[in-house]
């Protein structure tokens, strides 16, 4: 899906507003199941919440024209980005699927049920076009409960207020349209889901793809990073899009580049048969995986050199001859 795609899945929608009818599920804590469960929500404060989160799409994505969509599994980094989610889909984000193809799905019993079990709301707005979910995670600051002592204006004079409430703002951090799955806050999800181990058994895949091309003499320490999910990420992009790797570049051809281009000359070190790179810094660490994500570049018009982590690509990749 493209930025383009996305925003006309949405103006088509909007287009039809008047027949939007909006759903609201939560999805709770220390459930036994990832099953939401319907919010029965008055007529009056459906229509505001329609109203509200069909702005936030308009400002996050509609309006946005900087905006790039990019597979979450080679995603580079980018600040103001949407990212496909490619990868295995955790239980909770499966519930994104589950409000538009279940009609059945239970209450919320408030009788049963303090706010504070909320752990995420499910926006379902739709017409007979099509459908958009969208998942906002509800944080203890927007849950007030009964443990907190509450006044509220009336006429002229503060009442006690007893009940629990939920305070409910614009902003979400994913979305479903079109039966693609799409991260809107990328630390969200690196915090949440089960992401964590989702990504590093995505990043074992690139760390294989790595040992095979035989391209480092101590692959071992590369094992290490799989914990922190920022290098699991980068290792992840690595299986599923290094352009050196998909390009067959040979050893020689890498070696001779670390030891000519300005960013990387003394900052890689090699074996003594200098035939394998030696990873032994956390510096080499992080610029191997530029390395291989090709991130170093060169000018054909100036010939100066740059870095760049976000690239987008003009023409298809092709086998590399060794020289």
């Amino acid at each position: 899906m493209t930025a383009e795609e996305l925003k006309a899945a949405i103006a088509e929608i909007q287009a039809d507003y008047d027949n939007i009818g909006v759903a609201v599920y939560a999805l709770l804590k220390d459930a036994e199941t990832s099953q939401p469960v319907k919010l029965d929500i008055e007529h009056e404060a459906l229509e505001g919440l329609k109203s509200l989160f069909m702005e936030s799409l308009r400002e996050t994505i509609s309006d946005n024209e900087e905006i790039a969509v990019l597979n979450l599994s080679s995603s580079d980094e980018r600040l103001d980005a949407i990212y496909v989610y490619d990868l295995e889909v955790p239980a909770e984000l499966a519930a994104l699927e589950t409000v538009i193809t279940q009609d059945d799905l239970p209450l919320l019993d408030l009788n049963d049920q303090s706010l504070s079990s909320i752990k995420a709301l499910l926006i379902e707005i739709g017409n007979n076009i099509g459908q958009i979910v969208l998942y906002k995670a509800m944080a203890p600051v927007n849950i007030f409960g009964r443990t907190s002592f509450f006044l509220k204006k009336s006429a002229s004079r503060f009442e006690q207020l007893n009940d629990e409430f939920l305070r409910v703002s614009a902003g979400f951090q994913m979305l479903r349209i079109n039966g693609t799955l799409l991260v809107i806050d990328l630390g969200a999800l690196e915090r949440s889901f089960g992401f964590h181990d989702v990504i590093k058994r995505e990043a074992a895949v690139g760390l294989a793809a790595i040992e095979s091309a035989k391209l480092v003499s101590n692959p071992e320490v590369l094992h290490e990073l799989i914990d922190d999910v920022k290098y699991a990420r980068r290792l992840t992009k690595v299986a599923k899009s290094s352009p050196v790797l998909k390009a067959g570049v040979s050893s020689a051809n890498i070696i001779q580049f670390c030891q000519t281009f300005p960013n990387l000359v003394g900052k890689i070190r090699f074996n003594e048969a200098q035939d394998r790179i030696l990873l032994d810094t956390k510096v080499s660490k992080d610029l191997f995986i530029k390395l291989l994500m090709d991130d170093f570049l060169t000018s054909e018009l100036t010939r100066f050199h740059y870095t760049s982590v976000a690239k987008d690509s003009v023409d298809d990749v092709a086998p590399m001859e060794e020289q």
